[in-house]
């Protein structure tokens, strides 16, 4: 497996494994191949944004982006996508992708990293084991 930063020429590869991952269970989600380039595409274009793809030979295999974030007397990182291919999760890929990913921004001098995920899923006792944590005084609200 090979890790490197993201270009627009890995978007269909991207949203080949990005479908799959969501796809799946337990998301279930709905994405088509334009709906999942067009988001990818979106992020990937984000001012400070950050993206690093696992590759195994010519399949992309999963993927971190995220972005960088100013706030007022600092910056901070939000991930915005994680994914890594059914088939392939549990044997490591994502716990590279992550910690190449949070090593890169922490180089940055940034310390404040963020993300969303399902509650009391796998993915969140995933993200448990690089040290995050539910957000104390956080709430994320929706309409309707």
């Amino acid at each position: 497996m090979k890790l490197r930063p993201a270009t627009p020429d890995d978007l269909p590869a991207l949203a080949d494994a990005f479908r799959a991952t969501f796809n799946a269970a337990p998301w279930n989600e709905a994405w088509t191949d334009d709906s999942a380039r067009a988001a990818l595409s979106d992020l990937l274009a984000t001012p400070r944004s950050a993206a690093l793809v696992a590759w195994d030979g010519d399949l992309c295999v999963g993927a971190v982006l995220g972005r960088d974030q100013v706030r007022d007397t600092h910056l901070s990182h939000e991930v915005q996508e994680m994914f890594v291919r059914p088939e392939r999760q549990r044997g490591g890929v994502g716990g590279a992708l992550l910690d190449a990913h949070l090593n890169a921004v922490q180089a940055r001098e940034i310390t404040n990293v963020s993300l969303l995920t399902a509650r009391e899923s796998a993915a969140e006792a995933f993200y448990g084991r690089f040290g995050f944590r539910r957000a104390g005084r956080m709430v994320l609200l929706v309409r309707p």
